[in-house]
Protein backbone atom coordinates (compact mmCIF):
# COMPACT_ATOMS: atom_id res chain seq x y z
CA UNK A 1 0.00 0.00 0.00
CA UNK A 2 0.92 3.59 -1.29
CA UNK A 3 1.99 6.17 1.39
CA UNK A 4 3.03 8.93 -0.19
CA UNK A 5 2.03 12.13 0.47
CA UNK A 6 2.66 15.30 -0.70
CA UNK A 7 3.48 18.52 1.23
CA UNK A 8 0.02 20.38 0.72
CA UNK A 9 -1.95 17.36 1.73
CA UNK A 10 0.14 16.74 4.74
CA UNK A 11 -0.23 20.12 5.82
CA UNK A 12 -4.44 19.99 4.92
CA UNK A 13 -4.72 16.32 6.88
CA UNK A 14 -2.68 17.77 9.74
CA UNK A 15 -4.89 20.68 10.27
CA UNK A 16 -7.55 19.24 9.64
CA UNK A 17 -7.35 16.46 12.15
CA UNK A 18 -5.86 19.12 14.81
CA UNK A 19 -8.77 21.17 14.71
CA UNK A 20 -11.50 17.86 14.78
CA UNK A 21 -9.38 16.77 18.13
CA UNK A 22 -8.20 20.07 20.14
CA UNK A 23 -11.96 21.05 19.87
CA UNK A 24 -13.16 17.50 20.25
CA UNK A 25 -14.09 17.66 23.89
CA UNK A 26 -17.11 18.08 25.36
CA UNK A 27 -15.97 21.40 26.96
CA UNK A 28 -15.92 22.42 23.42
CA UNK A 29 -18.13 20.55 21.28
CA UNK A 30 -19.46 17.07 21.46
CA UNK A 31 -20.30 16.94 17.32
CA UNK A 32 -16.35 17.56 17.45
CA UNK A 33 -15.76 14.59 20.06
CA UNK A 34 -17.57 11.93 17.58
CA UNK A 35 -15.84 13.14 14.83
CA UNK A 36 -12.67 12.79 16.84
CA UNK A 37 -13.07 9.15 18.74
CA UNK A 38 -13.57 7.82 14.86
CA UNK A 39 -11.48 9.79 12.12
CA UNK A 40 -9.35 12.94 13.84
CA UNK A 41 -6.08 10.46 14.84
CA UNK A 42 -6.48 8.94 11.50
CA UNK A 43 -6.11 12.09 10.13
CA UNK A 44 -2.41 13.00 11.61
CA UNK A 45 -1.85 9.04 11.15
CA UNK A 46 -1.98 9.45 7.65
CA UNK A 47 0.61 12.17 8.05
CA UNK A 48 3.00 10.13 10.29
CA UNK A 49 3.17 7.02 7.92
CA UNK A 50 4.62 9.60 4.93
CA UNK A 51 7.94 9.71 6.57
CA UNK A 52 10.06 7.24 6.89
CA UNK A 53 12.08 7.91 9.35
CA UNK A 54 11.59 7.43 12.57
CA UNK A 55 12.71 10.68 14.63
CA UNK A 56 10.71 12.62 11.55
CA UNK A 57 7.07 10.49 12.92
CA UNK A 58 8.18 11.22 16.45
CA UNK A 59 8.66 15.60 15.98
CA UNK A 60 5.60 15.43 13.12
CA UNK A 61 3.73 13.60 15.77
CA UNK A 62 4.80 15.32 18.82
CA UNK A 63 4.21 18.87 17.60
CA UNK A 64 1.20 17.85 16.49
CA UNK A 65 -0.28 16.85 20.12
CA UNK A 66 1.52 19.73 21.74
CA UNK A 67 -0.89 22.18 19.30
CA UNK A 68 -3.60 19.99 20.31
CA UNK A 69 -2.78 20.35 23.88
CA UNK A 70 -2.37 24.20 23.72
CA UNK A 71 -5.71 24.09 22.64
CA UNK A 72 -7.03 21.65 25.51
CA UNK A 73 -5.02 22.94 28.28
CA UNK A 74 -5.25 26.97 27.44
CA UNK A 75 -7.70 27.46 30.41
CA UNK A 76 -4.38 27.52 32.33
CA UNK A 77 -3.31 31.07 31.08
CA UNK A 78 -6.42 32.34 32.71
CA UNK A 79 -4.86 32.09 36.46
CA UNK A 80 -3.64 35.27 37.32
CA UNK A 81 0.23 34.39 38.18
CA UNK A 82 2.45 34.91 35.24
CA UNK A 83 4.66 31.62 36.20
CA UNK A 84 1.82 29.32 35.17
CA UNK A 85 2.16 29.91 31.68
CA UNK A 86 6.00 28.13 32.18
CA UNK A 87 3.77 25.26 33.76
CA UNK A 88 1.19 25.28 30.81
CA UNK A 89 3.85 25.10 27.92
CA UNK A 90 5.89 22.92 29.86
CA UNK A 91 2.83 20.01 30.43
CA UNK A 92 1.88 20.46 26.82
CA UNK A 93 5.51 19.74 25.60
CA UNK A 94 5.73 16.85 27.94
CA UNK A 95 2.26 15.39 26.32
CA UNK A 96 3.65 15.86 22.59
CA UNK A 97 6.50 14.05 23.72
CA UNK A 98 4.65 11.36 24.95
CA UNK A 99 2.55 11.43 21.98
CA UNK A 100 5.63 11.62 19.95
CA UNK A 101 6.85 8.01 21.33
CA UNK A 102 3.79 6.35 20.02
CA UNK A 103 4.13 7.83 16.72
CA UNK A 104 7.48 6.36 15.90
CA UNK A 105 5.59 3.06 15.94
CA UNK A 106 3.10 3.91 13.52
CA UNK A 107 4.46 2.55 10.26
CA UNK A 108 2.41 0.60 7.50
CA UNK A 109 3.64 -3.04 7.80
CA UNK A 110 2.52 -2.17 12.02
CA UNK A 111 -1.22 -1.57 10.77
CA UNK A 112 -1.22 -4.57 8.19
CA UNK A 113 -1.13 -7.45 11.54
CA UNK A 114 -3.56 -7.24 13.72
CA UNK A 115 -1.09 -7.47 17.26
CA UNK A 116 0.40 -3.66 15.41
CA UNK A 117 -3.19 -2.45 15.42
CA UNK A 118 -3.41 -3.23 19.41
CA UNK A 119 -0.13 -2.35 20.46
CA UNK A 120 -0.27 1.18 19.31
CA UNK A 121 -3.28 2.05 21.63
CA UNK A 122 -1.73 0.12 24.44
CA UNK A 123 1.41 2.12 24.11
CA UNK A 124 -0.27 5.22 24.31
CA UNK A 125 -2.78 4.24 27.03
CA UNK A 126 0.63 3.00 29.03
CA UNK A 127 1.86 6.43 28.51
CA UNK A 128 -1.61 8.41 29.77
CA UNK A 129 -1.88 5.86 32.85
CA UNK A 130 1.79 6.95 33.89
CA UNK A 131 0.72 10.64 34.38
CA UNK A 132 -1.34 9.88 37.25
CA UNK A 133 2.16 9.09 39.18
CA UNK A 134 4.23 12.10 38.47
CA UNK A 135 4.19 14.71 41.20
CA UNK A 136 0.89 14.59 42.51
CA UNK A 137 -0.29 13.30 39.20
CA UNK A 138 -1.75 14.67 35.87
CA UNK A 139 -5.11 13.67 34.49
CA UNK A 140 -6.34 15.88 32.75
CA UNK A 141 -6.95 15.04 28.73
CA UNK A 142 -7.20 11.22 28.51
CA UNK A 143 -8.05 10.75 24.84
CA UNK A 144 -11.21 8.81 25.96
CA UNK A 145 -12.72 11.95 26.77
CA UNK A 146 -14.15 12.48 23.52
CA UNK A 147 -16.24 9.58 23.97
CA UNK A 148 -18.19 10.99 26.89
CA UNK A 149 -19.96 14.02 25.07
CA UNK A 150 -22.86 11.56 24.34
CA UNK A 151 -24.39 9.57 27.07
CA UNK A 152 -24.51 6.35 25.36
CA UNK A 153 -20.66 5.90 24.28
CA UNK A 154 -19.96 7.10 27.55
CA UNK A 155 -21.22 4.04 29.58
CA UNK A 156 -18.58 2.12 28.22
CA UNK A 157 -16.23 3.27 31.08
CA UNK A 158 -18.39 1.19 33.23
CA UNK A 159 -16.99 -1.45 31.61
CA UNK A 160 -13.24 -0.61 31.65
CA UNK A 161 -12.95 3.43 32.59
CA UNK A 162 -11.77 6.53 31.01
CA UNK A 163 -8.08 4.59 29.62
CA UNK A 164 -10.40 2.44 28.32
CA UNK A 165 -12.08 5.09 26.30
CA UNK A 166 -8.62 5.91 25.21
CA UNK A 167 -7.93 2.45 23.91
CA UNK A 168 -10.95 2.25 21.90
CA UNK A 169 -10.41 6.02 20.53
CA UNK A 170 -6.97 4.93 19.06
CA UNK A 171 -7.96 1.73 18.12
CA UNK A 172 -10.99 2.65 15.67
CA UNK A 173 -8.65 5.64 14.34
CA UNK A 174 -5.99 3.25 13.58
CA UNK A 175 -8.37 0.67 11.91
CA UNK A 176 -9.73 3.91 10.26
CA UNK A 177 -6.12 4.58 9.15
CA UNK A 178 -5.79 0.76 7.92
CA UNK A 179 -9.13 0.65 5.59
CA UNK A 180 -7.69 4.05 3.94
CA UNK A 181 -4.51 2.64 2.99
CA UNK A 182 -5.83 -0.93 2.38
CA UNK A 183 -8.73 0.28 0.52
CA UNK A 184 -10.93 -2.76 0.97
CA UNK A 185 -14.49 -3.23 1.41
CA UNK A 186 -14.21 -6.07 4.83
CA UNK A 187 -11.36 -3.26 6.76
CA UNK A 188 -14.13 -0.36 6.16
CA UNK A 189 -16.39 -2.44 7.45
CA UNK A 190 -14.69 -3.58 10.49
CA UNK A 191 -13.71 0.24 11.11
CA UNK A 192 -17.42 1.32 11.13
CA UNK A 193 -18.03 -2.03 13.23
CA UNK A 194 -15.69 -0.66 15.74
CA UNK A 195 -16.75 2.79 15.91
CA UNK A 196 -20.33 2.47 16.38
CA UNK A 197 -19.71 -0.37 19.37
CA UNK A 198 -19.50 2.42 22.02
CA UNK A 199 -23.03 3.90 21.20
CA UNK A 200 -24.48 -0.08 20.77
CA UNK A 201 -23.53 -1.12 24.20
CA UNK A 202 -24.32 2.19 25.83
CA UNK A 203 -27.57 2.35 24.37
CA UNK A 204 -28.28 -0.93 26.21
CA UNK A 205 -26.53 -0.30 29.07
CA UNK A 206 -29.29 2.68 29.40
CA UNK A 207 -32.20 0.97 28.67
CA UNK A 208 -31.40 -1.88 30.88
CA UNK A 209 -30.18 0.25 33.77
CA UNK A 210 -33.69 2.89 33.55
CA UNK A 211 -35.72 0.31 33.58
CA UNK A 212 -34.68 -1.16 37.02
CA UNK A 213 -34.22 2.31 38.12
CA UNK A 214 -37.71 2.91 37.26
CA UNK A 215 -38.75 -0.15 39.63
CA UNK A 216 -36.40 0.91 42.57
CA UNK A 217 -38.61 4.58 42.12
CA UNK A 218 -41.94 2.58 41.83
CA UNK A 219 -41.46 0.05 45.11
CA UNK A 220 -39.72 3.31 46.92
CA UNK A 221 -43.08 5.03 46.87
CA UNK A 222 -45.03 2.10 47.42
CA UNK A 223 -43.28 1.65 50.90
CA UNK A 224 -43.54 6.02 51.50
CA UNK A 225 -40.10 6.55 50.66
CA UNK A 226 -38.29 9.00 48.57
CA UNK A 227 -36.65 7.35 46.07
CA UNK A 228 -34.47 10.70 45.82
CA UNK A 229 -31.73 11.99 47.43
CA UNK A 230 -32.15 15.82 48.37
CA UNK A 231 -29.13 18.06 48.61
CA UNK A 232 -28.66 21.96 49.26
CA UNK A 233 -25.57 22.63 47.14
CA UNK A 234 -23.88 26.05 48.02
CA UNK A 235 -21.97 27.96 45.33
CA UNK A 236 -20.96 31.76 47.43
CA UNK A 237 -18.69 32.45 44.15
CA UNK A 238 -16.48 34.31 46.66
CA UNK A 239 -12.69 35.68 45.38
CA UNK A 240 -10.22 33.10 45.03
CA UNK A 241 -7.57 34.91 47.25
CA UNK A 242 -9.10 35.87 50.39
CA UNK A 243 -7.49 38.37 52.11
CA UNK A 244 -4.85 39.75 52.60
CA UNK A 245 -3.81 42.86 53.08
CA UNK A 246 -6.31 44.10 55.94
CA UNK A 247 -4.78 46.59 58.24
CA UNK A 248 -5.46 43.97 61.43
CA UNK A 249 -7.01 40.91 62.41
CA UNK A 250 -10.33 42.56 63.48
CA UNK A 251 -11.22 44.16 59.47
CA UNK A 252 -9.94 40.74 58.55
CA UNK A 253 -12.45 38.54 60.79
CA UNK A 254 -15.35 41.14 59.97
CA UNK A 255 -14.78 39.85 56.09
CA UNK A 256 -14.95 36.66 56.67
CA UNK A 257 -18.23 37.51 58.88
CA UNK A 258 -19.56 38.87 55.89
CA UNK A 259 -19.11 35.78 54.20
CA UNK A 260 -20.99 33.60 56.07
CA UNK A 261 -23.76 35.85 56.50
CA UNK A 262 -23.73 35.64 52.84
CA UNK A 263 -23.96 31.80 52.86
CA UNK A 264 -26.78 32.20 55.52
CA UNK A 265 -28.89 34.76 53.44
CA UNK A 266 -28.94 32.37 50.30
CA UNK A 267 -29.63 29.62 51.66
CA UNK A 268 -32.32 30.81 53.62
CA UNK A 269 -34.36 30.19 50.82
CA UNK A 270 -34.65 26.70 51.58
CA UNK A 271 -35.49 26.67 55.34
CA UNK A 272 -38.81 23.81 56.07
CA UNK A 273 -37.57 21.90 53.17
CA UNK A 274 -37.03 18.24 53.79
CA UNK A 275 -32.89 17.59 53.28
CA UNK A 276 -30.51 15.17 53.49
CA UNK A 277 -27.59 16.95 53.06
CA UNK A 278 -25.95 20.62 52.94
CA UNK A 279 -22.71 20.87 50.60
CA UNK A 280 -20.66 23.46 50.84
CA UNK A 281 -17.56 24.12 48.67
CA UNK A 282 -13.93 23.45 49.05
CA UNK A 283 -11.77 25.77 51.39
CA UNK A 284 -14.75 27.82 52.14
CA UNK A 285 -13.93 30.71 54.13
CA UNK A 286 -9.83 31.44 55.91
CA UNK A 287 -9.10 30.22 59.36
CA UNK A 288 -9.01 26.61 60.55
CA UNK A 289 -12.53 24.82 61.48
CA UNK A 290 -11.69 25.44 65.26
CA UNK A 291 -9.76 28.60 65.46
CA UNK A 292 -11.80 30.79 67.91
CA UNK A 293 -12.07 33.99 65.91
CA UNK A 294 -15.97 35.18 65.44
CA UNK A 295 -17.21 37.12 68.69
CA UNK A 296 -20.60 35.08 69.75
CA UNK A 297 -22.94 38.08 70.02
CA UNK A 298 -22.21 39.02 67.01
CA UNK A 299 -22.82 35.57 65.31
CA UNK A 300 -25.95 35.30 66.87
CA UNK A 301 -27.25 37.97 65.83
CA UNK A 302 -26.53 37.17 61.92
CA UNK A 303 -28.17 34.11 62.46
CA UNK A 304 -31.37 36.27 63.87
CA UNK A 305 -31.55 39.15 61.73
CA UNK A 306 -31.09 35.98 58.54
CA UNK A 307 -32.96 32.98 59.33
CA UNK A 308 -34.84 34.38 62.35
CA UNK A 309 -34.95 34.77 66.05
CA UNK A 310 -36.23 30.91 66.49
CA UNK A 311 -32.47 29.72 64.45
CA UNK A 312 -31.16 31.07 68.11
CA UNK A 313 -32.64 27.77 69.39
CA UNK A 314 -30.52 25.53 67.07
CA UNK A 315 -27.02 27.41 67.46
CA UNK A 316 -24.60 25.03 69.00
CA UNK A 317 -23.86 25.43 73.05
CA UNK A 318 -21.27 27.30 73.89
CA UNK A 319 -18.47 25.06 75.09
CA UNK A 320 -15.69 23.00 72.98
CA UNK A 321 -15.32 22.47 70.42
CA UNK A 322 -17.21 24.93 69.43
CA UNK A 323 -16.56 28.14 71.74
CA UNK A 324 -14.58 29.29 74.17
CA UNK A 325 -14.04 31.99 76.33
CA UNK A 326 -11.14 34.80 76.30
CA UNK A 327 -10.00 38.20 77.83
CA UNK A 328 -10.24 41.08 76.03
CA UNK A 329 -10.06 45.09 76.43
CA UNK A 330 -14.28 44.78 76.79
CA UNK A 331 -13.59 41.73 79.60
CA UNK A 332 -14.11 37.88 79.26
CA UNK A 333 -16.15 37.24 76.16
CA UNK A 334 -17.46 33.87 74.33
CA UNK A 335 -15.60 33.09 70.74
CA UNK A 336 -16.93 30.90 68.15
CA UNK A 337 -15.21 29.26 65.14
CA UNK A 338 -16.12 28.36 61.54
CA UNK A 339 -17.59 24.65 62.84
CA UNK A 340 -19.80 26.59 65.06
CA UNK A 341 -21.26 28.35 61.77
CA UNK A 342 -21.39 24.62 60.00
CA UNK A 343 -23.30 23.27 62.98
CA UNK A 344 -25.73 25.54 63.39
CA UNK A 345 -26.63 25.61 59.83
CA UNK A 346 -26.88 21.63 59.78
CA UNK A 347 -28.67 22.10 63.17
CA UNK A 348 -31.30 24.66 61.35
CA UNK A 349 -32.27 22.71 58.45
CA UNK A 350 -32.05 19.19 60.82
CA UNK A 351 -29.56 17.99 57.98
CA UNK A 352 -25.69 16.45 57.95
CA UNK A 353 -23.39 18.66 56.21
CA UNK A 354 -20.23 18.16 54.68
CA UNK A 355 -18.13 21.21 54.02
CA UNK A 356 -14.17 22.23 52.94
CA UNK A 357 -12.41 23.84 55.08
CA UNK A 358 -8.87 24.17 56.29
CA UNK A 359 -8.33 21.56 59.46
CA UNK A 360 -4.94 21.61 61.90
CA UNK A 361 -4.08 18.30 64.22
CA UNK A 362 -1.03 18.04 66.70
CA UNK A 363 1.32 15.22 65.95
CA UNK A 364 5.11 13.85 66.93
CA UNK A 365 5.76 15.79 64.20
CA UNK A 366 4.23 18.96 65.03
CA UNK A 367 0.87 20.71 64.00
CA UNK A 368 -0.29 19.87 60.22
CA UNK A 369 -2.55 21.38 58.53
CA UNK A 370 -5.27 19.79 55.81
CA UNK A 371 -6.83 20.61 53.40
CA UNK A 372 -10.47 18.74 54.83
CA UNK A 373 -13.99 18.23 54.15
CA UNK A 374 -15.78 18.24 57.74
CA UNK A 375 -18.85 16.34 58.14
CA UNK A 376 -21.38 17.43 60.85
CA UNK A 377 -24.68 15.41 61.98
CA UNK A 378 -27.45 17.74 63.46
CA UNK A 379 -27.70 17.87 66.60
CA UNK A 380 -30.65 16.23 68.18
CA UNK A 381 -30.29 16.87 71.51
CA UNK A 382 -28.60 20.11 71.86
CA UNK A 383 -27.94 20.57 75.74
CA UNK A 384 -27.72 17.30 77.05
CA UNK A 385 -25.00 16.39 79.16
CA UNK A 386 -23.30 14.16 76.38
CA UNK A 387 -19.97 15.87 75.04
CA UNK A 388 -19.68 16.80 71.87
CA UNK A 389 -17.22 15.67 69.66
CA UNK A 390 -15.19 16.96 66.49
CA UNK A 391 -16.77 16.66 63.48
CA UNK A 392 -15.55 14.05 60.84
CA UNK A 393 -12.77 14.42 58.40
CA UNK A 394 -11.38 13.71 54.95
CA UNK A 395 -8.26 14.62 54.31
CA UNK A 396 -7.38 15.90 51.09
CA UNK A 397 -4.58 13.58 49.06
CA UNK A 398 -4.31 14.82 46.01
CA UNK A 399 -2.64 18.57 46.54
CA UNK A 400 -1.96 20.75 44.16
CA UNK A 401 1.57 21.57 43.78
CA UNK A 402 3.16 25.25 44.18
CA UNK A 403 -0.87 25.79 45.40
CA UNK A 404 -1.12 23.57 48.54
CA UNK A 405 2.53 22.03 48.87
CA UNK A 406 5.85 23.18 47.88
CA UNK A 407 7.29 19.81 45.82
CA UNK A 408 11.19 20.97 45.64
CA UNK A 409 13.28 22.95 47.80
CA UNK A 410 14.10 25.26 45.42
CA UNK A 411 10.31 26.39 44.30
CA UNK A 412 10.06 27.88 48.36
CA UNK A 413 11.52 31.29 47.17
CA UNK A 414 9.20 31.14 44.03
CA UNK A 415 6.02 29.92 46.45
CA UNK A 416 6.41 32.72 48.99
CA UNK A 417 6.59 35.55 46.73
CA UNK A 418 2.97 34.42 45.52
CA UNK A 419 2.16 34.16 49.83
CA UNK A 420 2.42 30.24 49.73
CA UNK A 421 4.88 29.72 52.79
CA UNK A 422 4.00 26.12 54.11
CA UNK A 423 2.53 22.79 52.96
CA UNK A 424 -0.62 20.80 53.53
CA UNK A 425 -0.12 17.58 54.75
CA UNK A 426 -2.19 14.93 52.53
CA UNK A 427 -4.33 12.68 53.02
CA UNK A 428 -3.66 9.19 53.77
CA UNK A 429 -6.51 7.21 52.81
CA UNK A 430 -10.44 7.20 51.15
CA UNK A 431 -13.18 7.91 54.13
CA UNK A 432 -16.57 7.24 54.10
CA UNK A 433 -18.72 9.11 55.44
CA UNK A 434 -22.26 7.64 57.06
CA UNK A 435 -25.22 9.64 56.45
CA UNK A 436 -28.98 9.92 57.58
CA UNK A 437 -29.74 8.63 54.40
CA UNK A 438 -26.80 6.72 52.70
CA UNK A 439 -23.06 6.20 52.92
CA UNK A 440 -21.39 8.10 50.21
CA UNK A 441 -17.39 9.30 50.02
CA UNK A 442 -15.82 12.61 49.51
CA UNK A 443 -13.50 13.98 46.87
CA UNK A 444 -11.76 17.73 47.33
CA UNK A 445 -11.34 19.57 43.96
CA UNK A 446 -9.65 17.66 41.16
CA UNK A 447 -9.72 14.64 43.08
CA UNK A 448 -12.67 13.81 41.21
CA UNK A 449 -10.54 13.59 37.75
CA UNK A 450 -8.24 10.47 39.30
CA UNK A 451 -10.83 7.28 38.74
CA UNK A 452 -8.82 5.41 40.82
CA UNK A 453 -9.52 7.26 43.61
CA UNK A 454 -12.90 7.47 43.25
CA UNK A 455 -12.69 3.99 43.00
CA UNK A 456 -11.72 3.50 46.58
CA UNK A 457 -15.08 5.44 47.82
CA UNK A 458 -17.32 2.99 46.02
CA UNK A 459 -15.39 -0.19 47.33
CA UNK A 460 -15.58 0.86 50.40
CA UNK A 461 -19.56 1.04 50.38
CA UNK A 462 -19.92 4.46 49.37
CA UNK A 463 -23.47 4.78 47.40
CA UNK A 464 -23.03 8.20 46.18
CA UNK A 465 -19.92 10.40 45.72
CA UNK A 466 -19.81 14.03 46.82
CA UNK A 467 -17.65 16.44 45.39
CA UNK A 468 -16.04 19.70 47.14
CA UNK A 469 -14.34 21.97 45.00
CA UNK A 470 -13.29 25.19 43.46
CA UNK A 471 -12.07 26.56 40.08
CA UNK A 472 -11.75 29.84 41.43
CA UNK A 473 -7.65 30.14 40.11
CA UNK A 474 -8.99 29.83 36.38
CA UNK A 475 -11.81 32.43 36.06
CA UNK A 476 -13.57 32.83 32.40
CA UNK A 477 -12.24 29.25 31.07
CA UNK A 478 -13.32 25.73 29.98
CA UNK A 479 -11.77 24.65 33.21
CA UNK A 480 -15.17 24.37 35.18
CA UNK A 481 -16.80 22.44 32.44
CA UNK A 482 -13.70 20.03 32.00
CA UNK A 483 -13.74 19.16 35.29
CA UNK A 484 -17.56 18.58 35.17
CA UNK A 485 -16.48 16.36 31.90
CA UNK A 486 -14.40 13.99 34.49
CA UNK A 487 -17.07 14.27 37.63
CA UNK A 488 -19.48 12.36 34.71
CA UNK A 489 -17.04 9.87 33.90
CA UNK A 490 -16.94 8.84 37.76
CA UNK A 491 -20.43 8.25 38.10
CA UNK A 492 -20.54 5.97 34.97
CA UNK A 493 -17.39 4.24 36.03
CA UNK A 494 -18.93 3.49 39.07
CA UNK A 495 -22.71 3.40 38.73
CA UNK A 496 -23.35 6.15 41.68
CA UNK A 497 -24.77 9.09 41.60
CA UNK A 498 -22.74 12.48 42.06
CA UNK A 499 -23.33 16.01 43.45
CA UNK A 500 -21.22 19.10 43.23
CA UNK A 501 -20.52 21.90 45.21
CA UNK A 502 -18.50 24.47 43.64
CA UNK A 503 -16.94 28.07 44.94
CA UNK A 504 -17.06 28.66 41.20
CA UNK A 505 -17.62 26.16 38.60
CA UNK A 506 -20.43 23.45 37.92
CA UNK A 507 -22.74 23.22 41.06
CA UNK A 508 -25.65 20.82 40.54
CA UNK A 509 -26.03 16.80 40.37
CA UNK A 510 -25.75 14.04 37.93
CA UNK A 511 -27.32 10.52 38.04
CA UNK A 512 -25.66 6.92 38.07
CA UNK A 513 -25.86 7.04 34.20
CA UNK A 514 -23.89 10.00 33.93
CA UNK A 515 -27.17 12.16 33.20
CA UNK A 516 -27.40 16.09 34.18
CA UNK A 517 -29.78 16.23 36.91
CA UNK A 518 -29.57 19.81 37.98
CA UNK A 519 -27.32 22.53 37.61
CA UNK A 520 -27.33 25.91 39.21
CA UNK A 521 -27.29 28.59 36.23
CA UNK A 522 -28.39 28.05 32.73
CA UNK A 523 -25.06 29.59 30.46
CA UNK A 524 -21.67 29.04 31.20
CA UNK A 525 -21.37 33.00 32.70
CA UNK A 526 -24.40 32.41 35.26
CA UNK A 527 -23.03 28.54 35.74
CA UNK A 528 -19.79 30.34 36.73
CA UNK A 529 -20.18 33.12 38.28
CA UNK A 530 -23.84 32.79 40.28
CA UNK A 531 -23.81 33.06 43.84
CA UNK A 532 -26.60 31.15 45.20
CA UNK A 533 -27.77 27.72 46.49
CA UNK A 534 -29.41 24.99 44.40
CA UNK A 535 -31.77 22.05 45.89
CA UNK A 536 -31.48 19.40 43.85
CA UNK A 537 -33.20 15.41 43.85
CA UNK A 538 -30.79 13.05 42.62
CA UNK A 539 -32.08 9.40 41.85
CA UNK A 540 -30.72 7.04 44.84
CA UNK A 541 -30.33 3.69 42.24
CA UNK A 542 -26.67 2.64 42.04
CA UNK A 543 -25.25 -0.70 40.45
CA UNK A 544 -22.12 -2.36 40.54
CA UNK A 545 -19.83 -1.78 37.68
CA UNK A 546 -16.81 -4.36 35.88
CA UNK A 547 -14.64 -0.73 36.72
CA UNK A 548 -15.53 -0.80 40.25
CA UNK A 549 -14.97 -4.50 40.45
CA UNK A 550 -11.30 -4.49 38.79
CA UNK A 551 -10.16 -0.54 38.33
CA UNK A 552 -7.60 0.11 35.75
CA UNK A 553 -6.23 -2.99 36.43
CA UNK A 554 -8.38 -4.33 32.97
CA UNK A 555 -7.29 -2.19 30.53
CA UNK A 556 -3.74 -1.75 31.80
CA UNK A 557 -3.18 -5.57 32.20
CA UNK A 558 -4.54 -6.02 29.08
CA UNK A 559 -1.73 -3.27 27.43
CA UNK A 560 0.56 -4.80 29.18
CA UNK A 561 -0.05 -7.68 27.03
CA UNK A 562 -0.75 -6.14 24.13
CA UNK A 563 2.96 -4.72 24.25
CA UNK A 564 4.74 -8.15 25.44
CA UNK A 565 2.98 -9.94 22.21
CA UNK A 566 4.16 -7.01 20.04
CA UNK A 567 8.01 -7.22 21.25
CA UNK A 568 7.17 -11.26 20.33
CA UNK A 569 6.13 -10.18 16.78
CA UNK A 570 8.54 -7.69 16.21
CA UNK A 571 11.65 -10.13 17.57
CA UNK A 572 10.26 -13.31 15.53
CA UNK A 573 9.57 -10.36 12.04
CA UNK A 574 13.46 -9.18 12.40
CA UNK A 575 14.75 -12.62 12.22
CA UNK A 576 12.74 -13.90 9.42
CA UNK A 577 15.25 -13.30 5.86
Amino acid sequence: MSTDLNKPWRCVLAILGFFIVAFGQPAWSSSLGAFAAFLGYALIGRVVISYSRPLSRFWVAGIWYFAVQMVQLSWFVSHPYAYIYIVYVGVSLLLGAQFGLVGILITPRRLRSLIGIIAIPSAWVILEWSRLFILSGFSWNPSGLVLTGNVFSLQLASFWGVFGLSFWVLLVNLLGLRAWLLKARVAYVVWILAALMPYVYGYVHVVYHEYWMEEEHRLALNENKSPYFSAILVQPAFPAEEAFDFGDTRDFVSFVMREWKHILKITQKHSGKTVDLIALPEFMVPFGTYTFVYPYEKVAKAFEDILGKESLNFLPPLELPFAAQSLTDEGIRWFVNNAFWAQGLSNYFNSDMVIGLEDAEDTQNGREYYSAALFFHPMRELFSEEKFRRAERYAKRVLVPMGEYIPFSFCRELAARYGVNGSFTGGQEAKILTGSKLPFGVCICYEETFGHLTRENRQLGANLLVNLTSDAWFPCSRLPQQHFDHARLRTVENGVPLIRACNTGVTGSIDSLGRLTAKLGNTLAETEESSDSILVHVPLYHYRTLYTLFGDKLIIGFCFLGLFGFGIYEYKHRRRP
